[in-house]
């Protein structure tokens, strides 16, 4: 018999063909369809993003492990489409917004809202308020999403805000994240929420729908403790490990830890620009071609708390790349 718990560690690992196995032997066993996408696939993906959420991974074993998970979702999607609605979680239509080509972390977005069981629909980049109107009235989407890079173009999100505030629109949740993003800009322009990150985006979509709790805050409470006594907790002479995560040859982002905490330190914007432009120069912008690219650096280790040697690597790294 199917052990789910071990077909969510299948998707956690990013087994792929042993997701595919498991999900044509669960349809074997006689597991209704609805189950296996629930309790199979989603709770697996569902674990993916909280731990994406916490640092404990990071995109390369996301984009992983919705590999794996869509590889099970194509086994079922037959037997989905024939189940309708009520087989869905909801329905997501995705674009990036007029003048901004960057779509990375767009794609991000939508596998892991395919992992929560959205039916997705992506219009691609460089979208304008008329293509996403048409796309709607063709989809029915519950939500819309918008994503930008660029600061010249996250107004325009503004503009597409507004061109869905009129009578047969006025159910679509609008939703808008990138690296320019916030949550004071997206309640100036008027969009219903913002996603700070894929995971929380995500969260965010199952609130829309019905299907999950408020988002919170994304902070730990209490209070947090000094430099000082950190250093005493872990020693005076307590040192920390790191490595660099690589696009092709290109620093994406910094993993630093210790016995005690582990952080992932985001570089300048220019370092996301400079790979996402590479990467659509090369034709590399799908999730697993981009993915392929994505490789860790030796592990190294430095003097100091993770906080201190990952602020000391992000300044040598932005020097080094200028």
């Amino acid at each position: 018999m199917l052990d789910y718990a071990l077909m969510n560690q299948c998707i956690y690992d990013g087994k792929a063909k042993e997701v595919e196995q498991m999900t044509q032997a669960a349809l074997a066993e006689g597991r209704p369809v609805k189950e296996v996408l629930e309790d199979g696939l989603i709770a697996g993906m569902s674990v993916v993003g909280e731990d994406f959420k916490h640092n404990i991974l990071y995109v390369p074993e996301v984009l992983i492990a919705a590999r794996a998970m869509k590889a099970g979702v194509a086994v079922l999607k037959p037997l989905l489409t024939a189940g309708g609605p009520s087989s869905q979680t909801g329905r997501l239509l995705m674009g990036t917004v007029r003048g901004d080509l960057h779509d990375i972390g767009k794609n991000l977005v939508c596998m892991m809202a395919e992992g929560a069981g959205f039916v997705v629909k992506d219009i691609g980049v460089d979208q304008s308020v008329e293509k996403f109107q048409l796309a709607a009235d063709e989809f029915k989407p519950d939500i819309i999403g918008m994503s930008a890079l660029l600061t010249t173009t996250m107004t325009y999100m503004k503009t597409v805000v507004d061109g869905f505030d009129k009578p047969g629109y006025d159910h679509i949740k609008m939703a808008i994240g990138g690296a320019p993003i916030s949550q004071m800009f997206a309640d100036e322009i008027g969009a219903d929420g913002y996603g700070a990150d894929a995971s929380s985006a995500v969260d965010l979509f199952l609130y829309f729908v019905g299907k999950g709790e408020a988002p919170k805050a994304s902070f730990k409470t209490g209070v947090a403790p000094t430099k000082s006594q950190l250093t005493a907790q872990r020693g005076a002479n307590s040192a920390s490990r790191y490595q660099i995560l690589y696009w092709q040859d290109l620093p994406s982002e910094i993993k630093v830890w210790d016995d005690f905490e582990q952080l992932k330190v985001a570089l300048h914007i220019r370092f996301t620009e400079r790979i996402d432009k590479e990467a659509m120069k090369l034709g590399l912008t799908h999730a697993d071609a981009y993915a392929a690219q994505l490789r860790w650096g030796d592990e190294t280790e430095r003097s100091g708390i993770p906080a201190d040697v990952g602020a000391a690597v992000k300044a040598e790294l932005e020097a080094q790349f200028p």
